[in-house]
This record gives C-alpha cells, structure tokens and sequence, in this order.
C-alpha cells in the first residue's frame, strides 16, 4: 500500500483494485471523501473504477463511464476532480469547479 499526503491515507495494490482509505481532514473545501452528506457518496473505502473496470457501488451503470473519469465511486457521487471537464469537489452542499488536479502515488 501507498501513503499518500500529510494525514493517515492508504492506497491498496492491483488486486485490492486499489481500495482508498483515508482519514483526518482538514481545510475548508469540506471532507468529501468520508463524510459527504449523501452517504452513497463517501469514497473512502471503495474502489477504483475506469470506464474499462467498474469497481463502483452501483450495479446499474459504471460510474466512470457516466462521469467520463477514473474515481473511487460510490453511486456516481460529485467529487470526482478527474472529470474530461472541469472537475467539482463538493460534500452536497456547496460545489467548487477543479481547474486542474494531480494524483502522485509513492511506492513503498
């Protein structure tokens, strides 16, 4: 597993499909990856999906497919700062437009 950034967050292998766990937020944008307001949403715990490895919580549709981006989806939830588009971050309350976003993974 990788540790990424300043706080107790772990990114598993290939075969865990890289599962996301991550913990102790602090900022002012809102804690969108554990504590949204629509609990279908939280990406802590999931699993990377891509439009070609739906790894998502929603049996109806591949969320990276929908969103037109790879993310640790729920059921389709808002932050994904991955999106072909501008991206969004968001809790379900105020959304903020990603101009640009950079995802780096250490290996142990």
């Amino acid at each position: 597993m990788a540790q990424v950034g300043h706080f107790p967050t772990t990114i598993s292998d290939e075969v865990g499909k890289y599962q996301l766990t991550v913990a102790g937020y602090s900022g002012d944008a809102g804690d969108a990856m554990t504590a949204p307001r629509k609990p279908d949403y939280i990406a802590n715990g999931r699993m990377f999906s891509t439009p070609d490895s739906d790894n998502d919580a929603n049996p109806d549709i591949n969320c990276a497919v929908r969103r037109s981006c790879g993310w640790w989806f729920g059921k389709c939830g808002r932050s994904d700062i991955n999106k072909i588009t501008n991206g969004i971050w968001t809790t379900g309350g105020k959304v903020y437009d990603v101009q640009a976003s950079r995802m780096l993974v250490k290996l142990n």
